[in-house]
């Protein structure tokens, strides 16, 4: 349940709820009561922020994405196998392949491992990027608010992400993505952000995985039909 933003009666600012007595306001420094109901709301989810402090290790090893070394080897594996395996099977196999077979049992093959790779490590950082935006705090006027309720944040000093007590949502408060916009609410706490995050990598995984062998099949099938065609 989320309860009303507390506001400054001098200024009229909204206040980021505390688990105390008051909140001093941050722009003209009046202390605002905190009444009974929000400072219990404010102790829970203050219990609840433990938990997504000893989930921040798990969640910042799985959002950090497929770094440029792998993008960088799939482009070499890509531009350096399928020249090297052709070059390979010409100089090695008597009587060497006919430019058809050639070209459907080495060269194409060849490209899969760079192709793959590359499939593999761009739909990641895709999936890694959608999840960041969706538990990404909202950005208004340089201050951070709540990505569900709107309220505004007081996150601690160098801290990754903080939880609302408000209304008990976790956001990510630092490396903040581009843009924000076509968000996922369902996604309420780190713990299940990291989890989705997870899960995706492993399907996308799965999913190129059965794309290679999909693809490999093809090409076999292809290279039989074209060798019959041909009589090669």
């Amino acid at each position: 349940m989320s309860l009303a933003t507390l506001h400054c009666p001098g200024c009229g600012a909204a206040a980021p709820l505390v688990a105390g007595a008051a909140i001093d306001c941050r722009h003209c420094g009046r202390s605002i009561a905190v009444p009974e109901t929000w400072r219990a709301a404010a102790e829970g989810h203050a219990a609840a922020a433990q938990v997504r402090r000893e989930v921040e290790p798990r969640w910042q090893q799985l959002a950090g994405g497929v770094g440029t070394p792998v993008l960088a080897a799939a482009k070499a594996l890509l531009l350096v196998l399928p020249p090297l395996a052709t070059w390979l099977v010409q100089s090695r196999m008597v009587p060497p392949p006919t430019p058809v077979e050639n070209f459907g049992y080495v060269a194409f093959p060849a490209l899969l491992p760079g192709a793959l790779l590359w499939l593999w490590a761009t739909t990641v950082n895709a999936a890694v990027l959608r999840v960041r935006r969706d538990v990404s705090a909202h950005e208004a006027a340089g201050a951070l608010a709540c990505r569900s309720c709107g309220a505004p944040l007081a996150p601690e000093p160098e801290a990754l992400a903080t939880t609302c007590l408000y209304c008990g949502t976790d956001s990510l408060v630092r490396d903040l993505p581009a843009s924000t916009r076509a968000r996922d609410h369902a996604v309420r706490t780190l713990a299940e952000a990291a989890g989705v995050l997870r899960r995706r990598r492993i399907n996308l995984g799965l999913g190129v995985a059965l794309l290679g062998l999909g693809v490999a099949a093809m090409v076999v099938a292809a290279a039989l039909a074209l060798s019959l065609a041909f009589g090669v």
